[in-house]
This record gives C-alpha cells, structure tokens and sequence, in this order.
C-alpha cells in the first residue's frame, strides 16, 4: 500500500506536523490548564514517539487526544501513518479521510494521504490529494508534492503531465534532485539528448550517483561519444550496482 515509499521516509512530515513548544508530560499540568494546551501536549508526545518509530506508546497518547477532541485532524495523520505501517489498510485510510475531513486545508494530511494512496489502483486517488495540496503556495514541501505528483502521472503513463509536474516542481527548487533525475530520463526517451544531458549534470551535481543515474550516463555518453566518461560510469555501476535492474540493463544492450 506504500508504494516506492517507505514509512519511514514519509515520517519525515512530522517535523511539520510537530506543534512548537516544548514537549512536556501531562502528569505536571494542573487543573488550570486548558483542553487545548492538554490536547497539544498529548499530541506532541505521540508525535515524538511516531518519529522515533516507537508506536505503543503514540498509539497510547494519541488516544487520549482524541478522547479529549475526536475531530483534532493531526492525530489522525499520525493514526494513519501508525495503521499504515502496521498494515492495517482499513484503519489507516478511514483516519487519513477524517483528518481531511475535520481539516481541509491541512496540506500535510493530503500528502500523507497522498503517500497511502500511492499503490496500483489508487493512483487518480492519489494524484487528486495531490493536486489539492500543490495549490497550497505556503507548504513548504511543495517542490516535492510536483515532484510526487509527477511520479503518480508516470504510473498512469501521463507522460506530458508527468513532465510538466517535474518541471514545476524544478522550477521552484532548481536543487530537486528527483525530478532532475525522472526529468532526464524522460527527455532520453523522448531523444532530447541535450537536455536530457544538461538535467543529468545538474542532477549530480546536487545528489550522489545511483544505478539510475549512471545508466543514464552511460546512454547519454554513447550518444555523445564520450567513451572515456561512459568506460567510468560503466565501472562504477559494475562496482557498486551490479545487483540492480540497471546493471543488467547494461549487460544486454553493450554485451558486458
């Protein structure tokens, strides 16, 4: 139900989703304290717990946020990413369609939901999710909802859509190393070889290389003959890559 991301990469939200302020156990709030600032607490705990990987006890704090206010949309966020990572698909995906419910315009929630929905069958659901959140011009992830989007399309063999989410998301941070990638490959097929070129160089010039990477450089330098830069990628994916798709992809077409 995942898709090509994991859990704990996607648990990289709840450094937005954490509300400011320091963490503090409820057991020292006095009877003064309001629900609110309680209901913040408990979530603040829950959350931390989340990004540590350490579900029994958000699950235990959680709880009580809701029990304290069942519409407060950020525990059902984390709920969905908690039930996501256990497999429970059904819990996971009624607390991610709450969460937009009692919030439509929390942008995180859309994404997190977005990032659940990105399985064979449901990418249009997905893509919708993430449609809504790219209009969201404050989101600070957004170069990387374009970015996700554009994979959603490319799963759908949307191609033109697909290069017009990459190209968004690369025109608001020419540093998006993904779509720099996913961009090229596609200008490859679509035998743009200089710009397909000039995204590649770009592209490694803000990541490190991966299988991925050096076989588009070995094309690229085929096409370009530039032997000696296509004998280093070569290397380098044999050396290091060897197990991958891309490595095997080298073997059938130049006979290594």
């Amino acid at each position: 139900m995942t898709g090509s991301r994991t859990i704990a990469l996607r648990l990289g939200l709840l450094s937005l989703l954490l509300v400011s302020g320091c963490v503090t156990d409820s057991s020292t709030y006095t009877k003064e304290v309001n629900k609110e600032d309680l209901v913040r607490a408990q979530y603040e705990l829950g959350a931390t717990y989340l990004a540590r990987g350490n579900y029994r006890p958000t699950k235990e704090y959680l709880s009580k946020v809701l029990e304290l206010d069942p519409k407060f949309p950020l525990a059902h966020v984390a709920f969905g990413l908690v039930f996501e990572h256990e497999e429970e698909y059904v819990l996971a995906n009624e607390h991610f369609q709450k969460a937009i419910k009692f919030d439509p315009t929390l942008t995180e929630a859309r994404v997190a939901y977005a990032g659940f929905l990105d399985a064979p069958g449901r990418y249009p659901e997905a893509i919708d999710q993430l449609l809504v959140a790219a209009e969201d011009r404050f989101y600070q992830s957004r170069p990387t909802v374009y970015e996700n989007l554009g994979r959603s399309y490319l799963r759908l063999e949307d191609v033109n859509n697909a290069i017009a989410a990459f190209e968004r998301a690369i025109a608001l941070n020419n540093n998006q190393s993904r779509a720099l990638l996913e961009l090229a490959e596609l200008k490859l097929d679509q035998q743009n070889y200089v710009e397909a070129f000039a995204l590649y160089r770009r592209h490694i010039s803000v990541s490190d290389q991966s299988a991925r990477s050096l076989w588009l450089c070995i094309q690229l330098a085929e096409r370009f003959s530039n032997p000696d830069e296509k004998a280093n990628c070569a290397l380098t994916l044999k050396n290091i890559f060897s197990a991958t798709p891309q490595y095997r992809f080298y073997e059938k077409r130049f006979g290594q």
